[in-house]
């Protein structure tokens, strides 16, 4: 792994083994796009209740299609705060993190940075796009309250929530993000994991592909431009990924317009040397429906199959099957997977 390159980067919501959660947003919203000037972060390039996927111990996967996504996604945790500001009190934590409008142009992330003063622990981060589209985890803050992280962007405008707290009460800065020139994936899926993680690695395999090779959108294939799977010569239908995050945290994310039909699985390697009982968290934003799967322990060189997306449609099924790689491992697992 000495070849590849670590990036500062966002830490995941933590979860549990076996959790979904499902959002289902409103039809047919718009993505409009006023603008306002750069605040203090720079460009990267791009708990509710959920249904258990696993009541019965089976080991068996939950199907989820867009008709039945009623449980809720990310819970805000800053739902009275709805425009870009600060929200605080006294004795909150504070800050003196600008609160204009970012314009972020055809980006598909963007890093956040500052500090915050007076916060007890980690804050959390919670971002809403166009047609109730999710995404949120947790801010790593240091002792000095010095911060970093590392956000997908959706296409259009999203407000960008960041929140920490103490004894008195929660401080929010609520930040827009407009991006433009963009397109909304049919299909995007996000990985991230946490400080017991070394470089978890997302995959996205399409219909008859195997992981690791040309059919598969990861790190080796997809960073920068990918493999043409649509129609030949066009690059709009073709997947990409955004950034080989070989660090702690993530986020790694995978875009894919105009799918050709078929059942696309998502997996998940642990590349590095991390920690047995590392978690982890994937987001699937397909066809506007979010839903979040996590595991609680995925070991170096195992794979976890994350889900499946079935198009058209769209329809997302969820697992917690876990391959262990290690007798089939060169750069990569080599094992006929899916």
């Amino acid at each position: 792994m000495t070849s590849r390159l670590p990036l500062a980067s966002a830490m995941l919501l933590l979860g549990v083994s076996a959790c979904i959660i499902i959002d289902e947003p409103e039809e047919n919203a718009s993505d409009p796009t006023a603008g306002g000037t750069d605040t203090a972060s720079e460009s990267a390039s791009d708990d509710t209740g959920g249904a258990d996927t696993d009541p019965d111990g089976t080991g068996a996967d939950d199907s989820t299609g867009n008709d039945s996504n009623d449980d809720g996604g990310y819970e805000d945790p800053a739902p009275d705060c709805e425009a870009p500001g600060e929200c605080t009190c006294e004795g909150c934590p504070t800050s003196e993190l600008p609160t204009d409008d970012i314009l972020a142009g055809d980006a598909t992330t963007w890093t956040f940075s500052g500090a915050v003063n007076g916060a007890q622990g980690d804050g959390e981060f919670f971002i809403e796009g166009p047609g109730g589209r999710t995404f949120g985890g947790v801010i790593p803050t240091d002792e000095s309250g010095a911060f970093e992280f590392e956000t997908p962007l959706f296409c259009g405008e999203q407000l960008v929530k960041c929140v920490w707290s103490n004894e008195d009460g929660q401080y929010a800065l609520v930040t827009r993000v407009i991006t433009e020139d963009c397109i909304e994936p049919d299909i995007r899926v996000g990985l991230t994991w946490t400080e017991l993680g070394d470089d978890f690695e997302l995959h996205l395999v399409r219909p008859g592909g195997q992981i690791n090779t040309e059919d598969d959108c990861t790190w080796t294939t997809c960073v920068g431009s990918g493999p043409d799977w649509g129609e030949v010569g066009d690059e709009s239908d073709d997947p990409r990924k955004d950034v080989d995050n070989t660090g702690a945290y993530g986020p790694e994310n995978i875009f894919l317009a105009g799918p050709q039909d078929g059942v696309y699985t998502v997996l998940v390697e642990h590349w590095g040397t991390g920690d047995p009982s590392a978690p982890g968290t994937v987001t699937f934003n397909v066809d506007g429906v979010t839903t979040v799967v996590e595991i609680d322990a995925l070991a170096p060189q195992e794979v976890w199959t994350a889900g499946t997306i079935e198009w058209p449609g769209g329809a997302v099924s969820v697992g917690q099957e876990v391959f262990d790689c290690s007798g089939d491992w060169a750069s990569g697992c080599t094992a006929e997977l899916p």
